[in-house]
């Protein structure tokens, strides 16, 4: 008889969706170790904005994979594939149960499949056509990828400027579309480790999630984000990586008198509220082991499972 498949279980939801307070009780009858799903909380000092675990929240369950980043760095799904991986076994080593937490989709998607190598694609090139694309707006470079490449145009969210440009960048640098080359170089999923991921989706229903942003929003700001990008930006500048996070970007804008007082926490909270949306939409279409509210029996049960069968594993 075959062995069991070993398992990482993941409780995925969209910002402020109320995760790490389910994450809290679960390590109270669970040696549950937290693999963070955030591609934001990785910058060191970004502790505020980007809602790191408190103290206590680390002391009640052990973080991997936050604040260890200069804001300065680049980050990208290769690298989180490689310090997963690095963290997994580590905690398996202490006999600990690994669990991934957050809303990185693209995160999950680099260990969960494995990443894609784009043949072709010259650095150097890739260089030069990047600083090419990056001064223009968003709404030309989908009107670009639009006239390109149909099917990117269509798979990419109309907000996400990192993934549209991304695209051009390819069709450019190569001469053939993202569509064609994954097309011509498909690859059979390539699990991290050789686990399976099932998944456990929070949310709320959207008018309780917005009034939770907006809430969380002014709490950040009650509790000193202001004066922590002001220490940041006085530190690394207005074009560090970490401070284009939502929020960040805003609060530079404020400091540096771009934008007025009455419109900030709004437009933090507007911001936030489409990032929650757009990582609802590359969730929707994931298999699901359970989803629900956070505080849902049915969401408890099957975490309870899964943590059983890793632990098993």
């Amino acid at each position: 008889m075959p062995a069991p498949i070993a398992i990482c279980p993941v409780l995925a939801g969209p910002t402020a969706a109320g995760k790490t307070s389910l994450i809290v009780a679960l390590a109270k009858r669970h040696p549950i170790e937290v693999i963070s799903l955030d591609s934001r909380q990785i910058h060191k000092g970004l502790r505020i904005g980007t809602a790191q675990p408190t103290e206590e929240e680390q002391a009640a369950c052990r973080h991997h994979l936050i604040d260890f980043v200069p804001p300065t760095e680049p980050y990208s799904a290769a690298r989180f594939r490689a310090d997963f991986i690095s963290a997994w076994t580590d905690i398996r080593a202490r006999a600990h149960i690994p669990i991934l937490v957050g809303g990185a989709g693209l995160y999950l998607s680099a260990v969960e499949k494995g990443l894609f190598e784009m043949p072709g694609l010259d650095p150097a090139t890739t260089a030069q056509v990047r600083e090419q694309l990056s001064g223009l707006p968003t709404e030309e470079l989908r009107a670009r990828l639009r006239a390109s490449d149909p099917a990117s145009w269509t798979r990419i969210h109309p907000s996400d400027r990192y993934r549209t440009q991304r695209a051009l960048e390819i069709c450019l640098a190569t001469g053939r579309t993202m569509t064609e080359q994954m097309q011509a170089h498909d690859r059979s999923p390539d699990p991290a480790l050789g686990l399976a991921f099932p998944l456990v989706w929070v949310t709320r229903d959207r008018a309780e999630l917005h009034a939770r942003i907006a809430a969380r929003t002014r709490a950040m700001l009650a509790a000193g984000w202001m004066e922590e990008t002001a220490a940041l930006l006085a530190k690394h500048g207005p074009h560090a990586r970490g401070l284009r996070a939502i929020g960040y970007r805003e609060l530079v804008a404020r400091l540096q008198g771009e934008l007025g007082e009455e419109e900030l926490a709004p437009r933090i909270t507007a911001a936030t509220r489409q990032y929650a949306k757009r990582q609802e939409t590359w969730f929707r279409p994931l298999p699901k082991a359970a989803e629900g509210r956070p505080d849902a029996p049915a969401i408890t049960a099957a975490l309870e499972s899964l943590l059983t069968a890793a632990a098993a594993t």
